[in-house]
């Protein structure tokens, strides 16, 4: 995957190639494919068709191993190439009507022991972390999102409805990960904000090679901000050194035209000289200047010293032209 490739599609690369040694992990992890990218078609006599839909192509495999290995279902894919905007290729995963599905159905919570339409989530993942952080992995390959980790820090989960997605929110909250619930114009999401929570998921769900390159990326992110801070910083001293060796060097310079340089004592007079010298010079780089040197405290003693008897005999505004 390239680096302008999104982001998105690395965690579905590596996600599609976890198979899960447990085989209830592998069932909570298909209800979670079926509960984020499954279409239901009811027909005549209370049958019940399945359609999974996905515009990529690994995990359109795994769908389709997951459904034949783990719940037995006859399946058959369709592909067909995008229209308008949107180019790719769509992969339709479809599951006719057959007493398997309803069976799969039933323990993916989506339909009840009557056939009616449920929003709860498996009852496993509630108890046991593992079904737990694979149902959310098989969530993720159906409708998940995460943003490029120098482009910001979010992850979201596109819900069917408003109840399922207050349950994805509660499960991910149960897991350490504070999400939040917001409606967009045709569906909910349940999405997931700060760098390190965004990394927790992925670590959660097995993308582990990709929390190690999310984490790169954030790491570098946070170098170049806060080299370029410092950078800000250094160019803003600068800036105000010069702007105030030039407002004191115009004191200093009022002094010499009436001629009261010289009844300066001689650690005045040499900063004085010193700041008409080197106008652009921090009071510490004219403290070391000095015979014998001094501290910047020091220097900025003097020059207080040297400013307030300009003050006094030109108040602002008055004085000899220069």
């Amino acid at each position: 995957m390239s680096d302008q490739a999104p982001f998105s599609a690395g965690v579905r690369d590596e996600l599609s190639r976890v198979w899960p040694s447990d085989a209830c992990d592998r069932r909570a992890e298909l209800a979670g494919l079926v509960r984020a990218a499954g279409i239901l078609s009811l027909r005549g006599g209370g049958q019940v068709g399945l359609t999974l839909e996905t515009g990529h192509a690994a995990t359109a495999r795994k769908a389709l191993r997951l459904l034949r290995e783990e719940a037995g279902v006859r399946t058959e894919v369709v592909v067909e190439r995008r229209r308008r905007l949107r180019k790719g290729l769509t992969f339709r995963v479809r599951v006719p009507p057959q007493p398997e599905l309803v069976a799969l159905l039933q323990a993916a919570s989506i339909l009840g022991p009557g056939g009616e339409l449920r929003s709860e989530l498996p009852p496993s993942v509630w108890e046991r972390d593992c079904d737990a952080r694979a149902f959310l992995r098989g969530f993720f390959l159906g409708a998940g999102w995460v943003s490029r980790p120098d482009r910001g820090h979010h992850l979201e989960l596109t819900s069917p409805g408003p109840e399922v997605a207050e349950h994805l929110a509660r499960l991910l909250g149960r897991l350490g990960l504070p999400a939040r619930v917001a409606r967009r114009r045709e569906s909910v999401v349940v999405y997931v904000k700060e760098a390190a929570h965004v990394v927790r998921f992925l670590g959660l769900v097995g993308a582990h090679q990709q929390r190690l390159r999310y984490e790169d990326v954030r790491v570098l992110k946070e170098v170049k901000n806060r080299i370029n801070r410092e950078v800000n910083a250094e160019a803003a001293n600068m800036q105000k050194t010069v702007e105030t060796g030039a407002r004191q060097a115009e004191s200093i310079r009022r002094l010499a035209a009436a001629g009261l340089l010289g009844r300066l004592s001689p650690a005045l007079r040499e900063m004085a000289e010193l700041r008409l010298q080197h106008p652009d010079l921090s009071l510490r780089e004219l403290g070391e200047l000095c015979h014998p040197p001094v501290g910047k405290s020091g220097a900025n003693h003097r020059m207080r010293q040297i400013l307030r008897l300009a003050a006094g005999l030109f108040p602002e505004g008055s004085g000899p032209a220069l």
